[in-house]
């Protein structure tokens, strides 16, 4: 049976966190690196956070928002630390409500598996 999925997209930690603030999500997905504020006609959307998905994590922790994710990246590193040492902290932040990462890439398919994955994982939950 085919389930439809409702998806919302935030452009900047602060939608982001705010979105996950007014409404409850089965899944947030991640992107790391995003801007702090929306870009819009009258703004840059500010500085460009390299760590962005985990800054969004922590903001929701403050929060105590109970939610689940995972990250999507197509970057290895961040900072100058890997994305397997960044999903560790997220891990230890989130526990089993952090799924972990999927390596993004144009060159390859593979990475939707680990997505669909997560997603299924999710909707058995939820059922």
């Amino acid at each position: 049976m085919n389930k439809m999925i409702d998806v919302s997209t935030a452009r900047s930690v602060e939608s982001g966190v705010q979105a996950a603030v007014d409404d409850q999500y089965d899944l947030i997905l991640l992107d790391m690196t995003i801007p702090n504020f929306d870009i819009t006609e009258k703004s840059d959307g500010g500085k460009s956070y390299k760590n962005g998905g985990e800054i969004i994590v922590k903001e929701l922790l403050d929060e105590e928002v109970e939610f689940r994710c995972a990250v999507i990246t197509q970057y290895e590193t961040f900072n100058n630390e890997t994305i397997d040492q960044i999903s560790a902290r997220i891990g230890k932040l989130c526990g089993e409500n952090y799924l972990g990462y999927v390596k993004y890439s144009t060159n390859t398919e593979s990475w939707r598996q680990g997505l669909k994955e997560y997603i299924e994982y999710v909707e058995n939950l939820t059922d």
